[in-house]
């Protein structure tokens, strides 16, 4: 088979870092000749430094936006300037938290950089803290918009919050497709935008199709709304336990939490 998984909350929590029964099931599935390939919302240069890349075949990161496979680019997207320059300035007159995410990593205003702290490290700095998967982090929280000015990487992911009454009247551009979570601190929600057709679902497809990969033989893990695409994608489609609601209605089934071992547990269910 043919294995689509995501790294947070699936194998890999933010503070205790990656789960090693995740990685032997891995290693199990990769010696009985199974592919894995890396999907995730992270771009490449925000994976964490303790993800075994060693044993995946391929890599989707971005959330869509980049494929790799042994070695090969497929897929290199990134968002118009032009239409990153606009919702910029949307974002700055509307005081919206906001980030530029890059190959590079997310450059962030200080409001993105507070919400991601709180949300994902538990209110620690990952380079102060002792903590394993923090210490592993490379989502790096002083990475500002004026340091995004310096250097001016594409852009391959817009991430940012909007209240309620700008959600409702939140324009999405035609070239632009966007999911919103939620979840965000004083009631906002965390929305990210990507270009057109960028999501881990449709890169599911186009390397089974350009590899002859047959769909059903494949099987995508995840635990949130970036992984709804390519579950709805997937010939089955496993959601972790911890996983959001949403993200757990488009799965065929639902396993323990990630910390309870939840991945490996789902390979077994499936024999592999």
């Amino acid at each position: 088979m043919v294995l689509f998984i995501d790294i947070d909350g699936t194998i890999r929590d933010y503070t205790r870092g990656i789960i090693p029964s995740a990685v032997a099931a891995m290693k199990r599935a990769r010696e009985k000749g199974h592919i894995l390939i890396l999907c995730t919302g992270r771009t490449v240069g925000m994976i964490p430094k303790d993800v075994p890349m060693e044993l995946f075949d391929g890599a989707v990161t971005g959330g869509g936006c980049s494929t790799v496979y042994r070695g090969e680019v497929l897929r290199d997207a990134a968002i118009d300037p032009a239409v990153a320059a606009r919702y910029r300035t949307y974002f700055e007159e509307n005081a919206c938290p906001y980030g530029f995410e890059t190959k590079l990593g997310i450059f962030m205003t200080h409001e993105l950089s507070e919400i991601y702290r709180y949300a994902l490290f538990a209110g620690e700095d990952p380079t102060k803290s002792d903590k394993p998967g923090l210490r592993s982090e490379s989502i790096r929280l002083d990475m500002t918009i004026e340091d995004y000015d310096r250097i001016s990487p594409p852009v391959t992911k817009l991430s940012f919050c909007l209240d309620r009454a700008q959600n409702e009247s939140f324009e999405v551009d035609s070239s632009l497709s966007m999911i919103r979570y939620g979840g965000a601190p004083n009631g906002l929600i965390h929305c990210e935008m990507v270009a057109k057709h960028c999501d881990k679902g449709s890169a599911l497809r186009m390397l089974c199709e350009r590899e002859g990969f047959a769909i059903e033989d494949t099987a995508a893990f995840g635990d949130s709304m970036n992984d709804a695409a390519m579950f709805a994608a997937a010939g089955t489609a496993v959601c972790m336990g911890n996983g959001s609601p949403d993200a757990k209605e488009f799965a065929d089934d639902v396993s323990d939490t990630h910390l309870s071992g939840g991945f490996d547990k789902a390979l077994k269910k499936l024999g592999i």
